[in-house]
């Protein structure tokens, strides 16, 4: 009995320990995030808000995180220094489908507030890879 108690008692602390330390290597790798990283990690966050608010049916949680995404996209896009046309255009377009998706989500409508977060993802995807062709050439 006294084995069993022992070792029980050295997993949970070893299992403390690993956890621990797996969370100070987190706060460390987001310390060494840029703020357009940090940025771009808040998008992602308000994206998986807004996934769950349209699969729960929390319409205001849509609402809110689709007001929060068109801010960050904002101040994203004051990171760019030499922004390109399709950079521009593309940054439009993110901000107005996620207009659309505050305004959708008001309206508690789920299958547009669905395709409006589809096509906030396929903007995200275009303009992630535009930005890699443009680093590509320099």
């Amino acid at each position: 009995m006294k084995y069993i108690a022992t070792s029980a008692l050295l997993v949970v602390v070893t299992v403390l320990i690993c956890s621990s330390v797996g969370q100070s290597q987190d706060r460390q790798k987001e310390k060494d995030l840029t703020s357009n990283q940090a940025l771009m990690r808040d998008k992602l966050l308000q994206v998986n808000r807004v996934l769950e608010g349209i699969t729960l049916e929390k319409f205001d949680q849509v609402q809110e995180a689709a007001a929060t995404l068109r801010m960050i996209s904002r101040a994203t896009s004051w990171h760019i220094v030499d922004p390109t046309p399709r950079y521009k255009r593309l940054s439009n377009n993110f901000q107005e489908q996620a207009a659309d998706l505050e305004r959708h989500a008001k309206e508690q409508n789920v299958e547009a507030t669905t395709l409006d977060l589809v096509r906030m993802n396929v903007t995200c995807t275009q303009c992630h890879q535009a930005m890699r062709d443009e680093a590509a050439r320099k």
